[in-house]
């Protein structure tokens, strides 16, 4: 079998596992406990707090966990523009994970105003447009770190000189980032930051919204104190555990090995193919590339029938019809979307891996299409 998609999910490192069920079942008490192994429980939230916090530049008290990437970006959005009374404007990018997008317009249709900043062919966006488009009203501005599809990286460190300038919150979804490129909050000037831990060998159901200790924020859920009465409910202490032991296992930054491999083959054998955000600064593990005349879906289906597995969109929208917003947002036609696929590399690939990808989808081509 051979993955090629772990920008939809990782497999998690069995260090991570073993981590998970020793803590299971040894630190089982709830942190906030008043006893001793209730204690125990609360020393390992703090060391797994400063693990994560540390990674991204970050104090441990600006960390609040949660249940992923959806629930951070939601709780940042939400989170801000309630807890600002005044000001009713909200800018988010073009290319940006549902989650945020899907959150913007439900702010919109309560009454906020958005505004959708534009890419270009590359994907990215431009530090100048988003000036342009800052107003008086501007309560918050979320663009993400990179692209979930394509990998493109974003020029946040001249977007966070802007917003800090214009102090207006910034944040960042860096799901598909973490874990693969370093980050800093302090230096790129990120005030809220995504990350979930399944896209870098960390178990499912568990993520984290930094949140800078000047930053008003109001919660999304009620209940407890738990995560500064931001984020209540027990802490899923295994999970979080475990999403810091995967954090010691990642290889900051990513190596691109493979998927450069993979992106020589395919060119070679596929002179007409489109790599999508080359021109710029990519992920290193995300290759997102049209095959023209190729037809993902199908080409999918014949890639899976040999245990080979990529994808041709994120996971969270596999299950639509219409092309990809961040292919057509880069200007792809509608057919050109539906020619192209991602592929993700992560800790179990190998170079082997791209030949007989290459070899596959080759061997597909010339005998299906």
């Amino acid at each position: 079998m051979i993955y090629f998609d772990y920008a939809a999910s990782s497999p998690v490192y069995p260090s991570v596992l073993d981590t998970m069920d020793a803590v299971s079942r040894e630190t089982y008490a709830n942190p906030s406990s008043l006893y001793t192994i209730g204690y125990s429980a609360k020393k390992l939230l703090h060391e797994s707090r400063s693990v994560l916090s540390h990674s991204i530049g970050a104090e441990s008290d600006e960390i609040v966990f949660t249940s992923g990437g959806t629930e951070s970006n939601n709780l940042a959005l939400f989170g801000v523009l309630h807890a600002e009374r005044q000001k009713k404007h909200v800018i988010v990018g073009c290319t940006e994970h549902p989650s945020v997008l899907s959150a913007a317009h439900a702010l919109e249709r309560n009454g906020f105003t958005l505004s959708i900043l534009p890419c270009n062919t590359s994907g990215c966006y431009s530090p100048e447009e988003l000036r342009r488009m800052i107003r008086p009203d501007t309560a918050l501005i979320s663009l993400q770190v990179a692209n979930h599809e394509t990998g493109v990286i974003q020029p946040i460190a001249e977007i966070g000189s802007i917003t800090r300038e214009r102090r207006i919150p910034l944040h960042c979804d860096a799901v598909a980032a973490f874990g693969h490129i370093p980050l800093d909050v302090r230096a790129l000037k990120i005030d809220l930051l995504s990350v979930s831990a399944h896209k870098m060998g960390g178990p499912s159901g568990i993520g984290f919204l930094f949140v800078r200790n000047e930053i008003p924020l109001v919660p999304l859920f009620f209940g407890g104190s738990q995560e500064r009465m931001l984020r209540p409910g027990t802490e899923n202490l295994p999970a979080i555990a475990g999403f810091a032991k995967a954090l010691s296992c990642a290889e900051i930054p990513a190596s691109s090995l493979v998927r450069d491999r993979l992106q020589t083959l395919l060119l070679e054998r596929f002179p007409a193919a489109r790599v999508n955000g080359d021109t710029v600064e990519r992920l290193p593990h995300i290759l997102n590339i049209t095959l023209p005349g190729v037809p993902s879906e199908r080409l999918l289906s014949l890639l899976s029938t040999a245990e080979i597995y990529v994808s041709a969109r994120a996971a969270c929208a596999g299950g639509e019809r219409k092309p990809s917003h961040v292919l057509s947002a880069m200007g792809l036609s509608a057919t050109q979307a539906g020619e192209t696929l991602r592929f993700s590399s992560g800790f179990g690939s190998k170079l082997s891996d791209a030949d007989e990808t290459s070899n596959a989808i080759d061997f597909a081509t010339q005998n299906y299409f």
